[in-house]
């Protein structure tokens, strides 16, 4: 079907179903204030012609009929105080009675009741109604009735509600007429909204893939990113435990340099030590020379003095041989001390200035070993705010996974609303 003749049935049905309960409560109103004027206005003009009949008990059954037949009309008829029809519009009625053999019981017991009304029945099958007055004439009661079919009371009402639903129905057509066009020119609009709704899903669905692709392409670049920051991580870790191990190994060697620095120390307080003491050998040494020097004189002194007096010459001669022989040797052994001392005293001398460079270029060894420690320390340092930093962006890469991952799942909520939509919109066409 259509979508114009969609929209045109959904207006005419809204319409129709708006005008039928208009028409059912209006004409419900109308039809029951015309039906009661109706029915009163029977009763009323059985009662004028009521006093049409000056004696009823004196009226033939030819002159009623000529009297009160009428087309279209229904039939009147007069009832005496037995139930019995003495008077009546259809000949072949006459002498029925109301109850034996109408068997109208309900209409024969309200008549009785009443002087005058109008009486709703069923008779022959057909719906009926019958307006009376009750008339008394000589003693007697009888009863003026008029009895007519519903078709015949309210012909004029049936032909109101025929011509009001002839003119609903050719109403209805001429608006159905016009719904339909108005239904297209909507329906251009809608297919034109459509139209636009398919182009925008079209292009977001394009956004979408392009979306969907560069959030695969990052979130690929992203687990490659992970996948680089863990083997970073384990780097900087094996880094650090090799930092760690270096960083003591350092330690040590600078504990044992200072430790050798401190030896070289002592060792070279001790070679001052001993320098003073083979300064003090060469003084002795000195004293023993000029004692040597001394004997050496005294020796010649006494040999010359031997030469003058007379005493045992060979005896002091042996001994001024033995002193002048010591003192020899003890020259000797002073100039060769005094030699080796000399040679023991450059030596200390070298091996203090020795000692002096050694310990010069341990201070320099050990200020290097102080910058490489303060270097390592940095190094510590850095390589835990590294950790830190490493640490902080695996967590950040972990967020960006999740936040991918939220993206893929509500671009796939789109793409669903975007199909409904497009669905919706091809269900509209």
């Amino acid at each position: 079907m259509k979508l114009e003749l969609k929209y045109s049935l959904a207006i005419l049905g809204i319409f129709a179903i708006f005008f039928v309960a208009f028409f059912i409560i209006s004409w419900d109103l109308f039809s029951n204030n015309l039906r009661t004027e109706i029915l009163d206005s029977f009763l009323y003009s059985l009662k004028i012609e009521r006093y049409s009949i000056k004696d009823i008990s004196k009226i033939t059954e030819d002159y009623f009929i000529e009297e009160f037949t009428k087309e279209n009309s229904g039939y009147y008829y007069v009832i005496d105080e037995k139930g019995y029809a003495i008077l009546h519009t259809d000949p072949t009625k006459v002498g029925i009675h109301i109850v034996k053999d109408a068997k109208l019981d309900d209409l024969w017991k309200y008549m009785r009741e009443n002087d005058a009304g109008t009486y709703e029945y069923i008779f022959e099958g057909e719906k009926r109604y019958v307006s009376f007055v009750k008339i008394t004439s000589e003693g007697k009661t009888y009863y003026l009735a008029h009895a007519i079919t519903y078709g015949e009371l309210f012909a004029d009402l049936i032909k109101t509600r025929y011509y009001i639903l002839n003119i609903f129905i050719i109403f209805m057509v001429i608006f159905f007429i016009i719904s339909y066009y108005l239904g297209k020119w909507l329906t251009l609009a809608i297919k034109k909204q459509v139209k636009s709704i398919e182009e925008f899903s079209a292009n977001v669905a394009s956004f979408i893939a392009e979306n969907s692709a560069a959030a695969a392409e990052m979130e690929s670049v992203t687990k490659n990113t992970q996948k680089n920051i863990n083997e970073l991580d384990e780097l900087i870790q094996n880094f650090a435990s090799a930092i760690e191990e270096g960083r003591s190994e350092l330690n040590s060697i600078l504990n044992n340099v200072k430790s050798f620095f401190l030896n070289i120390q002592d060792m070279t307080q001790m070679t001052m030590k001993i320098a003073d003491f083979i300064n003090n050998l060469s003084d002795l040494n000195y004293k023993i020379k000029d004692i040597s020097e001394t004997v050496s004189i005294l020796s010649i002194n006494s040999s010359i003095e031997t030469s003058k007096e007379e005493i045992d010459r060979e005896g002091i001669s042996r001994i001024a041989d033995m002193i002048n022989e010591l003192a020899y040797d003890a020259k000797k052994t002073s100039r060769e001390s005094e030699k080796v001392l000399k040679n023991i005293e450059s030596s200390i001398t070298s091996s203090v200035l020795l000692s002096e460079k050694t310990l010069k270029e341990l201070s320099n060894v050990e200020n290097s070993l102080d910058s490489i420690d303060q270097v390592v320390e940095s190094f510590v340092n850095n390589i835990d705010t590294l950790s830190s930093f490493s640490n902080s962006t695996k967590t950040l890469i972990k967020g960006v996974l999740d936040g991918i991952k939220q993206t893929f799942e509500a671009l796939e909520e789109i793409k669903n609303n975007i199909d409904e939509l497009v669905n919706m919109a091809k269900k509209i066409e």
